[in-house]
């Protein structure tokens, strides 16, 4: 009798499967959330340290404080939330999370000390840090492989609009109405992002603790699937078709759903080799930290916009046009990262991610330069499609061959780097502004971006078909 590995397949069956759908009820409910939670995460960032300076007279290093102590929070909870989500599994540790973030929100209307104040700006950025985590990773496991750039791009725009609108509406509300009408917005804002989590109903993979035992049942279960799938051939034909399946699935899905993330680089092979059998192995995947690295260094350069853009606006003349400046960024990432996504689904990183980092240092170099309202516009749509594209498509490569199980510690792996370069960046470029001054403070992050950009190539030069 022919085996079934020499039957020829009917045309019908090599036909290309249709692409997966992406805008499913769980992204949509997903991507909401995310805004929810980042739009009040933007909207309280950009004005705590004036509350801090006028309403409790703080002085100017608490009150700046006040608001990094968010950061500080999130970077903590980078290290914890993988470890929970498989205690708790994702979806009640979610809406546990978006439950905090509500009852922090409020706690702002308390008019606590300064102190106090600090210690609920702790814990508003750990839950935070906790609820971005959890979503980001339910949203890349329910996310189509072949479509993880272009889905992933989508996502972020999530945040990018929450960047735009959350310190647009957070300055608005403060100068019009007073601080605790601002709380009362932030708080409402982020409370939708609860029966957002209750709509959600990812596959049950993103439902259990990150077991080898749930993710072994789940291949059995696949696999006898794909054994009843060919009960309509004759019946000697479809035990042997069932066998070959069965075997084929079984070491697919043993691979993708039980095993550590398959490095795709040679250095990720490296890394993964010092890392995987460390403790670190439970709070860091080791194959995403060299993109990670890469991100975090050109968010190290990003910080500088957010602390010194307003002062040296105002030092040139330009206040106005940095008034607008983050909606033009945010506007920059809207229109490209879609565009991106699919490009990078098609062609790869390096045809997408090259021109971002180099869109990131002529910003800088522009901005450096700065004589007219134009110029600080054109940086800020410059930076907003070399930041947002190397967010977007280096967390797809951070995620895109993770295994589900171990999908929450690469997603806390990536943003976690993005944290430390947001949160030392202010730190060590407020010690240099002073000596170099804002304009070529602006140029050394113009050469961040290059070297940034020459530590991608090294990263990604050896791919191995992760595609």
């Amino acid at each position: 009798m022919v085996s079934s590995a020499a039957k020829v397949v009917p045309a019908s069956r090599c036909e290309r499967p249709a692409p997966a759908p992406l805008w499913t009820r769980n992204f949509v409910a997903g991507t909401f959330l995310n805004f929810f939670i980042a739009g009040n995460y933007f909207m309280l960032m950009v004005v705590m340290t004036a509350y801090a300076l006028t309403v409790h007279q703080a002085p100017a290093a608490v009150a700046a404080f006040c608001a990094s102590a968010f950061i500080v929070g999130t970077l903590f909870s980078r290290f914890a939330a993988a470890p929970m989500m498989e205690r708790f599994g994702r979806m009640p540790l979610l809406v546990a999370g978006c439950i905090a973030e509500v009852a922090l929100s409020a706690l702002y209307l308390l008019n606590e000390p300064v102190g106090a104040l600090i210690g609920v700006r702790l814990a508003h950025g750990f839950s935070y840090g906790v609820c971005s985590t959890t979503i980001a990773t339910v949203i890349t496991s329910v996310v189509p492989p072949e479509r993880k750039g272009e889905g992933i791009g989508y996502f972020m725009l999530s945040i990018t609009l929450g960047s735009a609108i959350g310190p647009f509406a957070g300055i608005f509300l403060a100068n019009n109405f007073g601080y605790p009408v601002v709380f009362v917005v932030a708080s409402v804002l982020v409370a939708l992002s609860i029966p957002a989590a209750l709509l959600l109903r990812p596959a049950s993979s993103t439902k259990v603790k990150g077991s080898e035992a749930a993710a072994e049942a789940e291949v059995e279960a696949a696999a006898d699937a794909v054994a009843g799938a060919v009960t309509d051939a004759p019946a000697e034909e479809g035990r042997e078709d069932a066998a070959a399946n069965r075997d084929e699935v079984l070491v697919e899905s043993l691979h993708a759903a039980v095993s550590t993330r398959v490095p795709s680089t040679h250095l990720e092979e490296k890394v993964a080799a010092k890392v995987e059998h460390s403790p670190l192995a439970r709070f860091v995947e080791a194959g995403v930290l060299p993109i990670s690295v890469v991100c975090g260094l050109l968010f190290f350069g990003y910080s500088s916009l957010l602390t010194f853009l307003t002062p040296y606006a105002t030092e040139i003349g330009l206040a106005r046009a940095a008034s607008m400046f983050f909606v033009v960024y945010a506007l920059a990432m809207f229109v490209t990262r879609p565009f991106t996504g699919r490009a990078f689904d098609r062609v790869g990183p390096h045809p997408v991610m090259v021109p971002a980092f180099v869109s990131f240092a002529a910003g800088m170099v522009v901005l450096a330069f700065a004589a007219n309202d134009w110029m600080i516009l054109g940086a800020a749509a410059l930076l907003g499609f070399g930041v947002g594209t190397v967010q977007s498509c280096g967390l797809a490569m951070a995620v895109r061959v993770t295994s589900d199980a171990r999908l929450s510690v690469a997603n806390a792996t990536f943003y976690m780097l993005l944290d430390v370069g947001v949160g030392i960046g202010p730190i060590l470029l407020g010690i240099v502004a002073p000596l170099i001054g804002y304009a070529n403070l602006y140029l050394c992050m113009a050469v961040v971006g290059v070297l940034a950009l020459a530590l991608f190539l090294v990263v990604a030069k050896t791919e191995k078909g992760a595609r």
